[in-house]
């Protein structure tokens, strides 16, 4: 397809790639200086988060959080200790 052709309001299949899926759940539980430590469900990695702007966000028992690891969104549940 050359470049004069492109039909700029078909939207390419992969931008969907994750809109029907769910998002993975991870335990979240709270560190030293108010981080959030979980362990990433896809590559097993264990993620810091210590941004104040997604510690915000992630200030709910429940919260989706785009994995710094993965890539993917994740379902954070606080851990209850």
């Amino acid at each position: 397809m050359a470049f004069s052709t492109a039909n700029w309001g078909t939207i390419h299949a992969s931008v969907y790639n994750q809109a029907g899926n769910m998002a993975r759940p991870a335990v979240a539980t709270l560190r030293a200086h108010g981080a959030l430590r979980y362990q990433c469900p896809v590559t097993g990695s264990f993620v810091l988060v210590t941004d104040d702007a997604a510690l915000a966000r992630l200030a709910k028992p429940q919260a989706r959080h785009r994995c710094m690891d993965c890539g993917e969104m994740h379902l954070l549940t606080r851990d209850g200790g």
